[in-house]
């Protein structure tokens, strides 16, 4: 699956289920991101931005979207595919 790909979206899903703390699969995501080869290409400058429960004051990420100077993508848009 990584291999062929997957979305951000699926990968966050993924990680969310799993036995790990939620801040702890947060982070892992943040830092496979390097890991992966992402489409569409996102150019030198990409930010990525955690959206938040909502309740107000909740620090619990819910989701994550990848903002650009073109844009935001959403999760789902946003397509991992390891390097071969």
């Amino acid at each position: 699956m990584l291999v062929e790909g997957m979305s951000l979206a699926d990968l966050i899903d993924a990680m969310f289920s799993g036995p790990l703390a939620h801040r702890e699969a947060v982070r892992d995501i943040t830092d496979a991101l390097d890991d992966f080869v992402i489409s569409p290409e996102l150019g030198l400058m990409w930010h990525l931005r955690y959206i938040y429960e909502d309740e107000p004051g909740s620090l619990h990420v819910v989701d994550m979207e990848i903002a650009t100077p073109d844009g935001t993508l959403a999760s789902k848009d946003v397509w991992l595919r390891l390097s071969s």
